[in-house]
């Protein structure tokens, strides 16, 4: 448990694939997105998130 945690935080803070590809010991990053695609589509909500408030606060 506290390994997928510990890779689902590096996905969070924009660590490229391929580095915690190689820390999970997974052979292709295909493997790991696979295995951590909720992750990804959840950053990529929050950043859908903040660059909408941006617009909405005229930055």
């Amino acid at each position: 448990m506290v390994k997928k945690r510990r890779e689902r935080m590096l996905l969070l803070a924009s660590v490229p694939v391929h580095v915690v590809t190689a820390r999970l010991g997974h052979t292709d990053p295909a493997i790991t997105l696979r295995v951590y695609a909720h992750v990804i589509c959840s950053a990529e909500t929050a950043a859908a998130d903040i660059f909408a408030k941006s617009l909405e606060d005229g930055c």
